[in-house]
Formats: structure tokens, sequence, C-alpha cells
């Protein structure tokens, strides 16, 4: 899947969570952290050359058991919550898992996860594995879209209020204003 959806899956569900907005940007990193290894495209483009950094490292480096395992000392840091630690847990590996099921390239290649990388390098891979831009990847994109603003509707917050409150109380009144009246505000 992609970068967005992984995203709006990860703020999703750290909002119906946790209703503190630190917690939604923990579990949201945890969305989104696998494709940390996806970092050698940015290298690629910029030496000028086919993806040859990101087809070697994608999908090793931050989509495996020992990243997530990493992370969890600095998610405790931050959250001091099991329940918090227990959901980035799940929500990491629902980025893998989404990335086994939904991840295929146009060029037909399967993108394998490899779990247990740097102990060995075993691939996980789904034979039914549909392509990146398969209609249900967009389907459950829009699903998130929906949530997403129904969300920022019913709490009263966006993840623009973590930038700036301002352009937050634009978007939240506008959609209110649109789309019916916000129930309460976020902590």
């Amino acid at each position: 899947m992609n970068i967005i959806t992984h995203t709006l899956a990860g703020w999703c569900a750290g909002r119906q969570i946790s209703d503190r907005p630190r917690d939604a940007v923990l579990l949201t990193v945890a969305s989104i952290f696998p494709d940390i290894d996806g970092i050698g495209a940015l290298v690629d483009i910029y030496r000028g050359q086919e993806a040859v950094l990101f087809s070697e490292f994608h999908h090793k480096f931050g989509h495996n058991l020992f990243a997530c395992l990493a992370l969890l000392p600095l998610v405790w840091y931050f959250a001091r919550n099991f329940r918090i630690m227990f959901w980035f847990t799940i929500l990491f590996h629902f980025h893998l898992f989404c990335d086994i099921v939904g991840a295929r390239g146009p060029d037909g290649f399967q993108w394998p996860v490899y779990y247990f990388f740097p102990l060995n390098d075993h691939e996980l891979t789904w034979s039914g594995q549909w392509e990146i831009n398969a209609w249900p990847n967009f389907v459950f994109t829009l699903i998130l879209l929906f949530v997403f603003f129904r969300q920022i509707l019913l709490t009263g917050f966006s993840p623009l209020g973590l930038v700036s409150h301002e352009a937050d109380s634009v978007l939240v009144d506008t959609l209110s204003n649109r789309f019916g009246h916000r129930k309460n505000q976020a902590k």
C-alpha cells in the first residue's frame, strides 16, 4: 500500500484508541515507520540513477520484527503506557500485513517482507498479492478518508492542530459548516 494509506490508517486508529494527539502521532509513526527503508529512493533520485538502493533495501530494514522491537523503548519514553505500546506493535505489524496483501509493483514484482532480517533473508509473500494501484487499495483509502474526516468532525481536531491551531480551526470550521456541527474539542 502507499504511504498515504498507511498514514491514514495509523492516524485514524490512533484517534480511535486514544484521545491524546501525542498518542495518535506515535501510532501513526507505527503505521508508517516500516517504510523508512524506502529512503534509498531519495538517494537514487539525487544520484540520477535507477532505483538501485530502493530495490535492494525496501522491505528489509524497516519491515521486520527487530525494527519494531527497537522502537518500543522510544514508544515507552513518549507514551509511558503499555496500551499504546501494544497498539504500536499491532499497527506496525498491520503495515507489514497490508504490504504482503497489496503492494505488488506495476511490473509484477511481488514485494516480499523480510520479517526476520537481518537473521535471515526468508521472504514472507502471498501468491494473491494485488498491485499497489488495485481497486482494494483505493477502496481502503477512501474508507480511511471518510473515517478521517468524520473523526475531525467528532473531535474538533485534525493533524493540522499539531502544527497550527489556526489552520486546524479553519479546517474544522469548514468541515463543520459543510457537513454538520462538531461534537467536542480534542484535549
